[in-house]
């Protein structure tokens, strides 16, 4: 006014839409950024704690067992050692599982990385078969381990791995009636090792092979099994391989069972050079 100038309308509508789309620029880069990593955060320990409730469940009902066994009744000293070495293993598996969901939560976040370690891949399975064997003799169900070649390793971490395999397994048994077979073999195929867990259980349609791997998901027959389970196992399983540069295989049919194949990449012996590829 003292210049003797008035602005058009125009300008500070003008101003309050340039305003009004700086705000909800803002709102959208900086504010709905925030908000998603915190909605991540949540889920990831929402996670976390149904994999606990879930994993953990068996060992602590085990060692919890074991100790009211040695509290109330008056045992000999060969079943008191018994229970006490059993109350020594349970606890160092439950160790194991945490470690081992620590380790796939921090490599997933990029927070640590990945052991490099040689892994006699017949050792590795032979250990997993032994320990799932007890709850397969249970269910009467048979799991037959062809020898796999002394020379076939990989690389990486040993534990993440003997738990991708241990899962597999049981599974496998989880999931199928008594008096079956589960079917365990490990070869060498272009570079690359092959774990293939094969079993007689209820199976899979492929739609639901599609969805296998995404979390907290169930098949319909899974769930009227009764087994126990929250749908988090494949998908830490899946985590694992795809952290060792591999990937997962599965073929199946309803009713006919399902196979389970992992690939990841093989290494030589230490001291023992790769044969050239001829082209």
């Amino acid at each position: 006014f003292t210049h003797q100038r008035v602005f058009s309308f125009a300008t500070p509508v003008a101003a309050a839409v340039l305003g009004t789309l700086t705000a909800a620029g803002y709102y959208h880069l900086v504010v709905r950024r925030n908000w998603q990593i915190e909605q991540s955060a949540r889920e990831r320990y929402q996670q976390a704690m149904h994999f606990v409730t879930h994993e953990m469940r068996t060992p602590l009902s085990a060692i919890q067992g074991s100790s009211e066994l040695i509290s109330k009744y008056a045992l000999t000293e060969e079943k008191r050692k018994q229970v006490a070495d059993l109350i020594n293993s349970e606890s160092k598996r439950l160790a194991r599982m945490v470690e081992v969901f620590l380790h796939v939560e921090r490599l997933t976040a990029g927070q640590m990385e990945l052991k490099q370690e040689a892994i006699g891949v017949g050792r590795m399975v032979e250990v997993c078969v032994t320990r799932v064997r007890p709850v397969a003799e249970r269910k009467r169900i048979a799991i037959t381990l062809e020898p796999a070649p002394e020379e076939l390793q990989l690389t990486g971490d040993r534990e993440l791995m003997e738990y991708a395999c241990y899962n597999l397994l049981t599974n496998a048994v989880k999931y199928s009636p008594q008096r079956t077979e589960v079917t365990v073999r490990a070869w060498k195929d272009q570079g690359h090792v092959r774990i293939a867990v094969k079993d007689q259980g209820i199976g899979m349609d492929q739609k639901e092979v599609k969805q296998i791997f995404q979390k907290f998901y169930r098949t319909k027959k899974a769930e009227e099994s009764g087994e126990a389970g929250t749908g988090i196992g494949l998908s830490i399983v899946q985590q694992i391989v795809e952290q060792h540069g591999g990937r997962i295989e599965v073929t199946s049919q309803p009713g006919a069972g399902s196979c389970f194949t992992v690939v990841v990449p093989a290494t030589a012996p230490s001291g023992v050079a790769e044969p050239a590829e001829r082209h």
